[in-house]
């Protein structure tokens, strides 16, 4: 017999919190540039016009924007380009016309609560997030009001934990159950996971890693780098003699780059999965090889040749000039695309609050935006580990030597790798 994790409180708040650390910098979107040209775009497959007339209602928009250190404002653009494709092919919602109320939380934590805020005062029905590292702040404020909260992905404890919160896409599968999946699908009994040595990462890497990759019949060693190693030959060499047929690297660009490079020059033809916020063009010449090769978890399918990308392409054209097809672009028409297919998909014609919540529960399976493949369903059931997670597959593709992806394919990850069996 076997439970699952989230019977078990104090299991659970250990692990979302590790998992947090070790998916925190990769909050504000993927530093990769993997882009679809919009040349020679048909608006054809926008479809039918089907005109919102209904009284209108507000959707929130909170993102990041634009900071001293980095900017994903092309979040609010995408948002912005999927509302007027919702409102004049898809009917809006419910029939109703939408009109967005964004806000930009800039890395402060008292702007994030500050947004949260203005959306309560905007009279909001629903609020929608991409890759907001200050998730947590908003929750305080619009779990409690009752307002539905809508995440691209989000591993924060709060996120999986907090009523009235959707995690649309799986960022906890997309970070563990990636590298499991493809260990179990290469029948790999023996794996490795590097990751920082500082203790909520090493703790989520022994406990969600052995977890799955256990579920998956491979045996893991988590290998541990101190901050600011400039050097990792010495820890990469010692788990090389236990002969690991998979390595799992968790960390942002500036991690991964000495760690490819020197798993790359211990083994230049080693099975390597990551994150996409490892992936950069600007470290491949600094690794054998390159990228080419490595398995890359990522949370868009980017391909432009594939239905999603072309209506988003067209909708671009049509609504969103100086818009690119990038991560960051996916992270504000992904949810707002999401949002408007579960609801219109759900039984009902109000667009309140509550009604928004109970749609979203009730509605069946959609395919998610930008996946080509990936369906939601929020009715608590899709994910062992937390009710608020709506999927459970991943998208996993593959980097050329210098970091572009391509390949995409969509991962059927096993919920049952996150299940821990009874004692």
């Amino acid at each position: 017999m076997k439970v699952g994790l989230h019977h078990n409180g104090h299991a659970i708040g250990a692990v979302l919190a590790a998992v947090l650390t070790v998916t925190t910098v990769a909050a504000c979107g993927s530093s990769s540039d993997n882009s679809a040209g919009t040349s020679n775009v048909d608006t054809a497959v926008l479809g039918t016009a089907n005109v919102a007339t209904g009284e209108p209602v507000t959707i929130g928009f909170i993102s990041e924007g634009k900071a001293a250190t980095y900017d994903t404002s092309a979040e609010l653009s995408a948002a912005r380009v999927a509302v007027d494709y919702i409102n004049n092919y898809l009917g809006g919602l419910r029939g109703h016309k939408v009109e967005l109320k964004t806000c930009e939380s800039k890395g402060s934590p008292a702007a994030a609560t500050d947004c949260a805020n203005q959306m309560i005062g905007a009279g909001v029905v629903a609020v929608a997030e991409g890759a907001l590292g200050l998730v947590d702040q908003t929750i305080d404020v619009l779990s409690p009001a009752g307002v539905p909260l809508l995440l691209n992905y989000s591993t924060s404890q709060k996120s999986l934990t907090s009523p009235n919160v959707f995690g649309l896409m799986n960022g906890v599968s997309a970070v563990f159950g990636t590298s499991a999946t493809l260990a179990k699908e290469n029948h790999v009994t023996k794996a490795a996971m590097v990751t920082l040595d500082v203790p909520t990462a090493t703790g989520a890497a022994n406990q969600l890693g052995k977890l799955t990759f256990g579920n998956a019949g491979s045996a893991l060693d988590v290998v541990t780098i101190p901050p600011g190693t400039p050097d990792v030959t010495s820890q990469i060499t010692a788990a090389k003699h236990n002969d690991p047929g998979l390595w799992a690297v968790l960390g942002n660009t500036n991690f991964c780059s000495v760690v490819l490079k020197a798993i790359k020059t211990a083994d230049r033809n080693s099975k390597i999965v990551v994150n996409d916020r490892c992936v950069d063009p600007s470290i491949s010449s600094s690794i054998p090889g390159g990228f080419e090769g490595v398995q890359v978890g990522t949370t868009a399918n980017l391909d432009p040749n594939t239905k999603d990308v072309k209506v988003f392409q067209a909708a671009i054209s049509k609504y969103g000039s100086g818009l690119r097809v990038d991560a960051n672009a996916a992270g504000g028409w992904q949810p707002m695309l999401g949002l408007a297919r579960a609801l219109n998909a759900s039984q009902g014609q109000d667009v309140t609050r509550q009604a928004v919540l109970d749609g979203l529960h009730s509605a069946p399976a959609q395919p998610y935006p930008l996946t080509d493949g990936i369906e939601f369903q929020c009715n608590g059931q899709a994910f062992p580990l937390s009710a608020n997670i709506c999927a459970t597959d991943v998208i996993v593709a593959t980097a050329n030597k210098s970091g572009e992806l391509g390949d995409y394919r969509v991962l059927r990850t096993d919920a049952s790798l996150f299940v821990m069996p009874s004692h």
